[in-house]
């Protein structure tokens, strides 16, 4: 019994070596940065007589996330996005706005392609990948939805695509400066609203909406 166990230990520190050695060799990063994102989803409609415009204020956020290099060039990137981007809601005829405060949790899976050597100090890479993003927190709707006023608004959950790219500079060793663009793109969120109804508050718009986002913060190199 006690061969067993010591073969079993063996075997588990041998296993445990060996990734620390496999992810030394691969190399992981780690990085957290900060961002501007712009929403746009600009939408015009109409609710009986009245004519209304909707659209997204320019908001910030942050970006955690870790990085597995599965060669030279190649790596997998997770990530997780806190966005906020306030919904405006402009009543046409009086020019009167309604603010919605939203917030955009996001989680992606990408794959990353850098360049094979840094180029003056700045070594770029190109992203893609997929997404998911849950928006939440957008209060209780107004008139502007159907006459319909102190509904509370749902949330919307949507899969989408990013794509972008960015630069990372070496600052020390182990710790990179990096600067990212993304457009992120899903269908429009409506909040849990139908695009029509006669019998409730609906939200009569739809489409593609893109993120634009600038972030930079720091990345930490714990591999190789």
């Amino acid at each position: 019994m006690k061969t067993r166990k010591l073969m079993q230990g063996l075997a588990v520190i041998t296993t445990l070596c060996a990734s620390a050695s496999a992810l030394h060799a691969q190399g992981l990063s780690v990085f957290a940065m900060g961002s501007v994102s712009s929403l746009f989803d600009k939408r015009d409609y109409g609710i009986s007589a009245a004519s209304f415009s909707s659209a997204y204020k320019t908001g910030g956020g942050v970006t955690l996330g870790a990085e597995f290099s599965l060669n030279r060039i190649v790596g997998a990137e997770g990530s997780y996005s806190n966005v906020r981007n306030n919904l405006a809601v402009t009543d046409s005829s009086t020019s009167a706005e309604f603010g919605y405060g939203v917030h955009d949790q996001r989680f992606s899976g990408d794959l990353l392609a850098h360049a094979p050597k840094a180029f003056f100090g700045l070594k770029p890479y190109f992203a893609g990948g997929l997404e998911y993003d849950h928006f939440s927190q957008p209060g209780s709707s107004s008139s502007i939805f159907n006459g319909f006023s102190g509904v509370t608004l749902g949330a919307a959950n949507k899969i989408g695509v990013n794509y972008g790219g960015g630069v990372d500079m070496k600052l020390l060793p182990f710790i990179s400066l990096r600067v990212d663009v993304r457009d992120h793109v899903m269908t429009s969120p409506t909040y849990g609203l139908p695009s029509k109804s006669s019998v409730g508050p609906f939200y009569p718009i739809g489409g593609i909406a893109h993120d634009l986002e600038y972030s930079a913060g720091l990345v930490f190199h714990v591999g190789k």
